[in-house]
Protein backbone atom coordinates (compact mmCIF):
# COMPACT_ATOMS: atom_id res chain seq x y z
CA UNK A 1 0.00 0.00 0.00
CA UNK A 2 1.70 3.51 -1.17
CA UNK A 3 1.43 6.51 0.69
CA UNK A 4 -1.15 8.36 -2.33
CA UNK A 5 -3.60 4.88 -1.08
CA UNK A 6 -3.60 5.33 2.63
CA UNK A 7 -3.54 9.51 2.02
CA UNK A 8 -7.18 8.50 -0.33
CA UNK A 9 -8.21 5.73 2.25
CA UNK A 10 -8.20 8.51 5.20
CA UNK A 11 -9.90 11.10 2.77
CA UNK A 12 -12.63 8.67 1.94
CA UNK A 13 -13.06 8.31 5.83
CA UNK A 14 -12.98 11.78 6.17
CA UNK A 15 -15.68 13.06 3.68
CA UNK A 16 -18.09 9.85 5.19
CA UNK A 17 -17.39 11.47 8.71
CA UNK A 18 -17.79 14.76 7.30
CA UNK A 19 -21.34 13.29 5.56
CA UNK A 20 -22.14 11.70 8.81
CA UNK A 21 -21.78 15.26 10.58
CA UNK A 22 -23.59 17.00 7.77
CA UNK A 23 -26.89 14.36 8.10
CA UNK A 24 -26.70 14.77 11.47
CA UNK A 25 -26.41 18.56 11.55
CA UNK A 26 -29.42 18.61 9.02
CA UNK A 27 -31.69 16.23 11.23
CA UNK A 28 -30.99 18.45 13.99
CA UNK A 29 -31.56 21.39 12.27
CA UNK A 30 -35.32 20.48 11.15
CA UNK A 31 -35.89 18.90 14.38
CA UNK A 32 -34.80 22.24 15.76
CA UNK A 33 -37.12 24.28 13.01
CA UNK A 34 -40.14 21.59 13.37
CA UNK A 35 -39.61 22.28 17.71
CA UNK A 36 -39.95 26.03 16.83
CA UNK A 37 -42.50 25.83 14.60
CA UNK A 38 -44.98 23.60 17.59
CA UNK A 39 -43.98 25.91 20.10
CA UNK A 40 -45.22 28.56 18.12
CA UNK A 41 -48.47 27.09 17.55
CA UNK A 42 -48.59 26.32 21.10
CA UNK A 43 -47.65 30.11 22.35
CA UNK A 44 -50.20 31.00 19.60
CA UNK A 45 -53.05 28.25 21.21
CA UNK A 46 -52.35 29.21 24.82
CA UNK A 47 -51.93 32.91 24.61
CA UNK A 48 -55.63 33.35 25.31
CA UNK A 49 -55.91 31.35 27.54
CA UNK A 50 -53.45 32.44 29.88
CA UNK A 51 -54.90 35.94 28.72
CA UNK A 52 -57.53 34.69 29.86
CA UNK A 53 -56.10 33.06 33.36
CA UNK A 54 -54.59 36.45 34.34
CA UNK A 55 -57.74 37.93 34.05
CA UNK A 56 -59.32 35.44 36.08
CA UNK A 57 -56.41 36.09 38.40
CA UNK A 58 -56.70 39.67 38.62
CA UNK A 59 -61.23 39.00 39.21
CA UNK A 60 -60.14 37.23 41.79
CA UNK A 61 -58.09 39.44 43.61
CA UNK A 62 -60.72 42.28 42.65
CA UNK A 63 -63.06 39.72 44.73
CA UNK A 64 -60.81 39.01 47.57
CA UNK A 65 -60.02 42.88 48.59
CA UNK A 66 -63.66 43.50 47.92
CA UNK A 67 -64.33 40.97 50.38
CA UNK A 68 -62.04 41.67 52.77
CA UNK A 69 -63.27 45.32 52.66
CA UNK A 70 -67.15 44.29 53.23
CA UNK A 71 -65.64 41.72 56.13
CA UNK A 72 -63.78 45.00 58.15
CA UNK A 73 -67.27 46.93 57.74
CA UNK A 74 -69.23 43.81 59.10
CA UNK A 75 -67.19 43.57 62.53
CA UNK A 76 -67.28 47.07 62.74
CA UNK A 77 -70.83 47.30 62.57
CA UNK A 78 -70.95 43.94 64.72
CA UNK A 79 -68.28 45.57 67.26
CA UNK A 80 -70.59 48.95 67.50
CA UNK A 81 -73.72 46.94 67.56
CA UNK A 82 -71.58 44.88 70.71
CA UNK A 83 -71.31 47.99 72.49
CA UNK A 84 -74.37 49.24 72.21
CA UNK A 85 -76.31 46.63 73.08
CA UNK A 86 -74.28 46.21 76.36
CA UNK A 87 -74.48 49.75 77.19
CA UNK A 88 -78.13 49.51 76.38
CA UNK A 89 -78.34 46.42 78.59
CA UNK A 90 -76.13 48.04 80.87
CA UNK A 91 -78.83 51.04 81.31
CA UNK A 92 -81.67 48.79 81.64
CA UNK A 93 -80.31 46.78 84.76
CA UNK A 94 -78.88 49.68 86.02
CA UNK A 95 -81.98 50.55 87.51
CA UNK A 96 -83.40 46.97 88.61
CA UNK A 97 -80.26 46.89 90.50
CA UNK A 98 -80.40 50.28 92.20
CA UNK A 99 -84.30 48.69 93.28
CA UNK A 100 -82.36 45.68 94.52
CA UNK A 101 -79.85 47.78 96.65
CA UNK A 102 -82.98 50.07 97.94
CA UNK A 103 -85.07 46.72 98.84
CA UNK A 104 -82.06 45.24 100.38
CA UNK A 105 -81.17 48.20 102.51
CA UNK A 106 -84.92 49.15 103.35
CA UNK A 107 -85.37 45.45 104.49
CA UNK A 108 -82.29 45.56 106.59
CA UNK A 109 -83.63 49.00 107.56
CA UNK A 110 -86.83 47.51 108.82
CA UNK A 111 -85.19 44.60 110.50
CA UNK A 112 -82.93 46.99 112.42
CA UNK A 113 -85.77 49.21 113.45
CA UNK A 114 -88.76 46.16 113.88
CA UNK A 115 -85.71 43.82 116.63
CA UNK A 116 -85.57 47.41 118.42
CA UNK A 117 -89.10 47.96 119.45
Amino acid sequence: MTVSAGVTIIAIVMIMILLVITVTAVVLIRAQLRLERLLARVEQDLGPLIFDAKVALADIKHITRTGRVQMDRVDSTLRYLSVEIMDTADTLVRPVRELGLWYHALRTGWRYFSRKH
